[in-house]
């Protein structure tokens, strides 16, 4: 009797230490599987405060060059800023000589450039506003219709970059005769691909990109014309990211800046 209850107490012990090791291993498994998780939210986390450290130092979401305007941010005042005439546009005297020497730079690589048009006054951009939804009407498409087509193209009057006279539509002459009224498909030219290209040397950036991510954040089609000044700072940031102007200031924001 005595041994048989022997065998039975080392059964039972044999049994609770497989048991103990059983739930071991399964807590280390456990460990290890939720390790990486922790790893990768740390690199997360490095790469998150690596790109907000990577800003261009001393800029500030109130600087001049990086005022924003679009359907979220419209003003419906006149902005404050002397104005200089350049080929009958006007455009903001501080991007004057970044404009000239972008151009300069163009024609030196054989690509001469026409400034289509610079900065408009919210009356002006009213009329071009109104002008645009008239056409597609008369064109036989409903109201709601004209007037969704004509904002996937042209800002509502007080949410037009032009009124900064930082933003310019500049054409390569030859895409300008292929496509006078200003299209996206300008881009098939060297000189548009040009100007698209080195905007950012000369402080500009394109303000209106194709992927659709941009345009969801912009709210506005490709506009392979359209440049905005920032300066060079930030339009090498910028372009290098691959970031619209909304998204840029947005993380200047979250960077304290």
């Amino acid at each position: 009797m005595q041994r048989k209850a022997g065998k039975k107490v080392k059964k039972h012990l044999l049994l609770i230490v497989l048991v103990i090791m059983l739930i071991v291993v399964a807590v280390i498994g456990f460990f290890h599987t939720k390790q990486p998780i922790k790893n990768t939210g740390k690199i997360a986390k490095t790469s998150s405060v690596k790109k907000v450290d990577d800003l261009p130092k001393g800029v500030k979401t109130t600087d001049w060059d990086l005022v924003l305007v679009n359907k979220n941010h419209s003003y419906q005042t006149e902005l404050n800023f002397t104005k200089v005439t350049v080929d009958s546009k006007q455009i903001d005297q501080r991007i004057a000589q970044a404009l000239a020497n972008f151009r300069s730079a163009a024609q030196k690589a054989g690509y001469a450039t026409t400034l289509v048009s610079g900065y408009r006054s919210i009356a002006y951009q009213t009329t071009v506003y109104n002008n645009s939804i008239s056409q597609y009407e008369s064109n036989g498409m409903s109201a709601t219709e004209a007037k969704r087509l004509t904002e996937s193209v042209i800002q509502v009057p007080g949410s037009s970059e032009h009124q900064t006279g930082q933003a310019v539509d500049l054409a390569g002459n030859d895409a300008l005769a292929a496509y006078p009224s200003l299209e996206a498909s300008m881009d098939k030219f060297k000189s548009q691909q040009w100007l698209i290209k080195h905007a950012p040397e000369y402080g500009f950036i394109l303000r209106y990109p194709s992927d659709s991510q941009s345009i969801k954040e912009t709210g506005i089609d490709y506009e392979s014309w359209h440049f905005r000044y920032v300066g060079v700072p930030n339009a090498t940031y910028i372009t290098n990211h691959h970031l619209t102007l909304e998204k840029y200031i947005q993380t200047l924001k979250k960077a304290g800046r």
